[in-house]
């Protein structure tokens, strides 16, 4: 696997520094390999799946559902 380095300007890498860095490593290689391919990133069932592990990681409600597009309700059962 080959790192890269990107830049984001405010108010994303507000946003972005808010996740923990192995979620930062998660989002940021799906997301691209999703791009590469002409994708989106989540869609189906990689929102949920998304949504789970970030909330295992302890990342807010809020900051989840505004990188999956889910609203807390879909994900909250997965809350501790």
């Amino acid at each position: 696997m080959k790192k890269i380095a990107f830049a984001i300007g405010e108010p994303e890498a507000s946003v972005w520094n808010q996740l923990p860095s192995s979620c930062q490593d998660l989002v940021a290689e799906k997301a691209i390999k999703a791009i590469l391919k002409g994708e989106l990133y989540p869609t189906g069932t990689d929102q949920l799946d998304l949504a789970i592990t970030l909330t295992e990681k302890g990342v807010s409600p809020s900051l989840i559902s505004q990188i999956t597009r889910l609203e807390p309700s879909v994900f909250e059962d997965f809350l501790s």
